[in-house]
């Protein structure tokens, strides 16, 4: 089992199984006299992390953050973040979305802040032209990009919430013992009606549809498979136009691919058993996204029923994914409910 303190950098680079973490932090209760030393609180959590069998790499990334003593901001952070064309957006919201969330997390509310975050993280990646400002538009390249699933715990008149933000379709789930797993987060992909009529709503010519259905899959200009993420700078308006003139058509006004997250906030009872997991589209059976097999929600609830321990169950779930026919890189966080609540 690996171990860090809060001083460490907790991010990873996800080449392989990860195992368990134990996170430790130093109390700090605001208002009150310092804990003696050596107090510490701790939360277990499982994570693992493979490649894909049809993956040159692995650009899934995993944050966990854990301070029991922050009052103003968020006292967990538990993210996976899923990168393609590259892990380099993936790199840069590891190293940043958080602290632009803590930091207008002080001056708005919870929900509002996540996304003003989300948003002004893509504007920042997307003005990245590298070298003196040659170079493409975006970090990594226009082509590269990044979903993200996030659940950061929060205290709000002493209950425990849990705020759930996603771009793109990487999962969380909570599974509350005894009950069906319930879907946090809004897989944004162009098979959902939703999201098809929101990017064919901003189409200035509807006889040429911005979703097309190219190599078994519905995909946003005939060539993402996804309709939000963070970077894909080839997809977004610019007033540069990279990948424009590649795609044969005059969309300057770019795909309507963004990076605008869906938000929900669930109450965490005290006392409340079962577990929270956070996973790229790896874990998920989507067929018809063309990352292979995977499982379903409620396939995951029942192996979460298998076991209390969170690194036996990440590795579970990965194998149980894997055997599934999913070919896509699988990573997963698992905590139990009640080290939150």
């Amino acid at each position: 089992m690996a171990a860090f303190t809060m001083t460490s950098k907790p991010m990873y680079s996800a080449r392989a199984n990860l195992g368990g973490t134990r996170v430790r932090a130093q109390r700090k209760l605001a208002g009150a006299s310092a804990a003696p030393m050596g107090a510490v609180c701790a939360i277990e959590v499982g994570q693992s992390s493979v490649m894909g069998s049809s993956r040159k790499q692995n650009e899934d990334r995993l944050v966990l953050k854990y301070d029991e003593g922050a009052t103003d901001t968020p006292f967990a952070n538990i993210t996976v973040f899923d990168g393609h064309g590259g892990f380099a957006t993936a790199d840069w919201l590891t190293q940043n979305l958080h602290t632009r969330i803590n930091k207008i997390w002080l001056r708005d509310t919870p929900t509002r802040a996540v996304r003003k975050a989300f948003i002004s993280a893509d504007k920042a990646l997307l003005e990245n032209r590298g070298f003196m400002g040659m170079g493409e538009r975006g970090v990594g390249g226009g082509k590269c990009g990044a979903t993200c699933a996030t659940v950061l715990a929060f205290k709000e008149d002493g209950v425990t919430k849990l705020l759930a933000a996603n771009v793109g379709d990487s999962r969380a789930l909570l599974i509350k013992d005894g009950q069906p797993a319930i879907q946090m987060t809004v897989d944004h992909v162009p098979d959902s009606e939703s999201e098809r009529e929101r990017i064919e709503a901003q189409n200035p010519n509807p006889r040429m549809p911005l979703v097309k259905f190219v190599g078994g899959t519905w995909r946003v200009g005939g060539l993402l498979a996804l309709s939000r993420a963070f970077g894909d700078a080839y997809m977004k308006q610019s007033g540069f136009n990279e990948g424009i003139a590649d795609l044969g058509n005059d969309y300057s006004s770019g795909f309507g691919v963004i990076a605008d997250p869906d938000v929900d906030v669930f109450d965490l009872p005290a006392g409340t058993k079962g577990w929270l997991i956070v996973s790229s589209d790896g874990l998920n059976a989507n067929e018809e996204r063309g990352g292979g097999g995977g499982i379903e929600n409620d396939a995951v609830a029942k192996i979460c029923s298998e076991t209390t321990n969170p690194t036996e169950l990440a590795a579970k779930l990965t194998k149980a994914a894997q055997a599934a026919g999913s070919t896509d890189d699988i990573s997963v966080q698992c905590v139990r409910l009640e080290e939150l609540c």
